[in-house]
């Protein structure tokens, strides 16, 4: 597979992910205004999705801002506070966006400050749970502390070819 397609792939995976992160921690955190009765079941769901659409972009944002500032690093090689600094431009990059289309004559300062702080702070907390998600994956896919291979790279064949001989050798050791 191309490059281009497997960061396209990981983009979307680490965008829809990261929505759905986004979109259930709004949905935990909006039960209790629910349940208080100063929110309404509409109004609950309503910023539940958008929380869930707002984070899924940021996911897009940084994933995509990290693959090309990272280069064809690994994830075993990029620091904690490097991907924490990407994930923050992407949440101050979305604030930029949002603020360009009319929100900056909108909001107070005040209101300003906080969605700056929240996005920014959502991006940099998405970007840390990412790459330590990415860290547990990767050590509970490994054997023995046995290296692992690139996922998704090869040829259909190779792949075939390897797992016959792993079965052959299966096989022997009966």
């Amino acid at each position: 597979m191309p490059r281009w397609a497997r960061v396209l792939r990981a983009a979307i995976g680490t965008g829809l992910m990261v929505g759905v992160a986004g979109g259930t921690v709004a949905a935990v955190i909006g039960l209790v205004p629910l349940l208080a009765g100063e929110l309404s079941v509409r109004d609950w769901a309503g910023m539940s999705g958008k929380l869930g659409v707002v984070t899924t972009l940021l996911g897009f944002g940084f994933s995509g801002v990290l693959a090309l500032i990272a280069g064809g690093r690994s994830f075993a090689t990029l620091s904690l506070r490097f991907v924490a600094s990407v994930g923050a431009g992407a949440g101050l990059v979305y604030w930029l966006v949002i603020g360009s289309t009319n929100a900056f004559r909108v909001w107070t300062l005040s209101a300003a400050l906080f969605n700056l702080t929240l996005l920014v702070v959502m991006g940099a907390s998405a970007a840390s749970g990412a790459l330590i998600l990415a860290h547990r994956s990767r050590r509970a896919l490994t054997q023995e502390g046995e290296a692992l291979g690139s996922l998704g790279e090869g040829s259909l064949e190779d792949a075939l070819a390897g797992r016959e001989r792993e079965l052959a050798a299966a096989e022997r050791r009966r």
